[in-house]
């Protein structure tokens, strides 16, 4: 009977609080997603290699970019001189107005990201949050945009955390 509860007691976590974890077919790297948010099929983007979404407008998308060279200057070498003006109005040539609410570096798994938080214009009057993170490697950037529509913004930090705090990056080489 003992033997029978310690079994129970073991797996129950791990039958009630199950998580997917995704793994990029092309890339090495791997983060876990959260109950509630799921893998969308049809991704247009090239550039973007997942897309992570929750059903009500809500998504979080990794994306690998190649440039024809590489250069030595990290992300954060490149993008913290430039004033938070020079960078909105780099941002309002996709988005039609961007305002940057914060920046700086962030670490995940022990690599040194650039972040931008910023507000673009959605639907309806609101706004959605962009939480984007940028890691750059030989002619590589690898970003990831947390975007959440602003009304949402206290449901989808913790599934942005949990995101975040679980992204593995093994070897950003091509499998």
């Amino acid at each position: 009977m003992y033997h029978k509860l310690l079994l129970f007691m073991v797996f129950l976590p791990t039958t009630i609080f199950s998580q997917t974890k995704f793994t990029s077919s092309k890339y090495n790297y791997s983060f876990i997603i959260p109950d509630g948010w799921y893998v969308k099929d049809k991704i247009y983007n090239p550039d973007v290699d997942a897309k992570i979404v929750n059903g009500k407008g809500n998504s979080f998308i990794v994306s690998i970019k190649t440039f024809p060279t590489s250069t030595k200057l990290t992300i954060k070498q490149q993008m913290a001189p430039l004033s938070t003006q020079e960078l909105e109005e780099q941002f309002n040539a996709v988005y039609g107005s961007a305002q940057i609410v914060k920046r700086g570096t962030f670490i995940i798994d022990l690599k040194e990201f650039y972040y931008l938080h910023m507000l673009t214009p959605f639907d309806h009057g609101l706004q959605l949050y962009h939480k984007q993170f940028a890691y750059s490697y030989g002619n590589r950037v690898l970003t990831i945009d947390a975007c959440s529509i602003e009304t949402y913004l206290d449901e989808t930090t913790p599934a942005f955390a949990i995101m975040l705090d679980t992204f593995k990056i093994l070897n950003l080489k091509n499998k």
